[in-house]
């Protein structure tokens, strides 16, 4: 399995993947739902300065079933699964590229009868209990809009369509994506694109 990076001074309950993901005030993020790769899907993620930091660059394969988050020189940080034979849609996401035994760090559910939007439940260190559900995802397709809940209710994470400095909104394909302190970005960034192939 491949290492991630080392970690920072930063201690947050809402670390998944590494600390170094984190950051001690909100962060803002822009998420252009292209890839680096010509005619391909996925996503691409730049920091405020514009230095890209996220990647996908795989939606273009024939591999429905398994999407790889990357950093921006390529590392593979999660490995995002669809779980075979759930009755719900379930994924699950393992650190770097793992083997065939491991178990998942977190994974995230569709919950069901809603049908004008999307509520997903996420659960931490492979857990499948319902009652052990330390996350709440819930979005709308056609506002284009996602919320990422702790289990006390506050926000964590939420993305919407991004406006230009002039309020002018622009493509469906760009979209804002404000994370705040001590939230693992990383461990957002496998939530949206797991709920993103969920929807």
């Amino acid at each position: 399995m491949s290492q991630v990076r080392p970690h920072s001074s930063i201690s947050s309950p809402h670390v998944c993947i590494d600390q170094f993901f984190c950051s001690s005030s909100s962060t803002h993020f822009t998420v252009w739902k292209k890839s680096l790769l010509f005619n391909g899907k996925g996503f691409t993620v730049f920091d405020s300065m514009g230095h890209l930091v996220f990647r996908v660059d795989n939606y273009a394969s024939n591999v429905k079933s398994e999407v790889v988050l990357m950093d921006n020189e390529g590392q593979i940080l999660l490995t995002l699964r669809r779980k075979r034979w759930s009755l719900r849609r379930r994924w699950e996401a393992f650190r770097g590229d793992p083997v065939e035994s491991e178990r998942p760090t977190f994974g995230l559910t569709k919950s069901l009868g809603f049908p004008d939007k999307i509520i997903a439940n996420v659960f931490v260190d492979g857990s499948r209990e319902i009652k052990q559900c330390y996350y709440r995802m819930e979005g709308s397709l056609c506002k284009l809009s996602c919320t990422i809940f702790s289990a006390s209710g506050d926000i964590i994470a939420q993305m919407k369509r991004k406006e230009a400095k002039s309020d002018i909104m622009l493509g469906n394909d760009v979209l804002s994506l404000v994370i705040e302190a001590g939230v693992d970005h990383a461990f957002v960034m496998g939530l949206l694109i797991m709920f993103d192939q969920i929807s």
